[in-house]
């Protein structure tokens, strides 16, 4: 077997590691408690964990849905956490059919408000739901949400109360404005859980961030890095990635594929500068000339760098999850398509016009105009079915 072969096993080394650090620890001991204690309190469990992109939210979300895997009883499978990605410009009816969907219903996106709600119902209470992490909450503030966000949260609000499930909201920092921004909810909300970002200038901040390399270092055998504990490859990994374990594990990831298909175990500086290049977007805007693994350390150490590495960083697009959703399981369902076409409407479109009389006459302009445009139906008014929902 050639070099190249064997190492290929180690390809996806980087994507198996998982390193807890205090923050990361904490919040998952924080959302431990929240599963356990739901049905036990006198109001329903409800936490916010917010944090900058590639933070690790999505990992300490994805640690407790392993701790609670589905079992099957009898011919029904148990599945006490749901978890669902909030849908761009959500709304009542898109997070009922994300849902509705994850839970396996094959009519997801019929029904009226109310209808589609009690069947959330049902179907939550048939996989015996505990508690419900909704991630992207920050969707539920995008722009032009103002109007629409006072009805999602007085539906959450009910949702919450009909059944005391616990709910995990997690998302950017932006998200807090959507708890704190309605009465209704900041109530029932938990202290603000936070993912913070490393700072190089804060001693206990750096020394843990260099704990977390040295782990990794150990984690990605049998390749050979340079000392990435050292305090100046510390400072390079840690400019690189602006302080994000996500960039981090992105950075190593390429550098071992890099390795893997060179057929070497062997990543140097040179290496690594290349696999900033290529993994992190932001690696253009770097404030030095050279980029961290290229620059003198006294030039990164100046002022001014970290701040502007934060705010390149923060520029990042992060894949648009819209409107995924899954039951935690084995069975993983197909994200929802953003933009879904109602059935309710293709059915509509499909109808046959009645037969019209035998007799041929000739067609007015407006007529002419409007051929071949599918059928007006009236649409129900979001207000009148939110209020029958709740």
């Amino acid at each position: 077997m050639s070099r190249k072969k064997e190492l290929t096993q180690y390809r996806d080394i980087v994507s198996r590691i998982r390193i807890d650090h205090n923050a990361y620890a904490d919040i998952l001991d924080e959302l431990t408690e929240a599963y356990d204690a739901v049905g036990t309190t006198a109001t329903p469990v409800c936490l916010l964990i917010t944090g900058e992109s590639r933070t690790g939210k999505s990992s300490v979300v994805r640690d407790l849905l392993e701790t609670y895997l589905p079992t099957q009883v009898d011919d029904r499978t148990i599945r006490t956490v749901v978890y669902a990605v909030a849908p761009a410009k959500a709304t009542v009816k898109s997070l009922l059919e994300s849902l509705l969907h994850g839970l396996g219903d094959p009519y997801w996106s019929r029904g009226s408000l109310g209808n589609m709600t009690q069947r959330l119902y049902t179907l939550l209470d048939a996989v015996q739901c505990k508690m419900i992490i909704l991630d992207e909450f920050q969707h539920l503030c995008d722009k032009g949400q103002k109007q629409l966000l006072h009805m999602l949260a007085d539906w959450l609000k009910v949702l919450l109360e009909s059944r005391k499930y616990g709910l995990v909201a997690v998302g950017l920092p932006t998200a807090a404005s959507v708890v704190h921004g309605h009465p209704q909810l900041a109530g029932r909300f938990d202290d603000e859980l936070k993912m913070p970002l490393f700072d190089w200038r804060d001693k206990g901040s750096s020394a843990q961030f260099r704990a977390i390399l040295r782990q990794f270092q150990k984690e990605v055998h049998p390749f050979q890095l340079p000392a990435l504990d050292s305090r100046e490859m510390a400072l390079r990994v840690f400019l690189a990635s602006a302080g994000r374990i996500g960039l981090v594990a992105k950075l190593l990831d390429r550098a071992v594929r890099n390795a893997v298909r060179a057929g070497t175990v062997n990543i140097g500086l040179d290496d690594l500068k290349k696999a900033y290049a290529r993994a992190i977007w932001s690696a253009r805007l770097f404030p030095v000339p050279g980029g961290p693994f290229g620059a003198d350390t006294t030039a990164l150490l100046a002022k001014g760098v970290q701040e502007t590495v934060f705010a390149n960083a923060a520029l990042e697009e992060v894949a648009d999850k819209s409107a995924a959703v899954a039951v935690y399981g084995k069975n993983k369902p197909m994200p929802v398509p953003a933009a879904a076409a109602d059935d309710d409407d293709e059915e509509e479109q499909q109808r046959e016009p009645p037969a019209g009389p035998r007799r041929a006459r000739q067609a007015s302009p407006k007529a002419k105009k409007a051929k071949g445009r599918p059928p007006m139906r009236r649409r129900p008014d979001p207000k009148k079915e939110l209020r029958k929902a709740l």
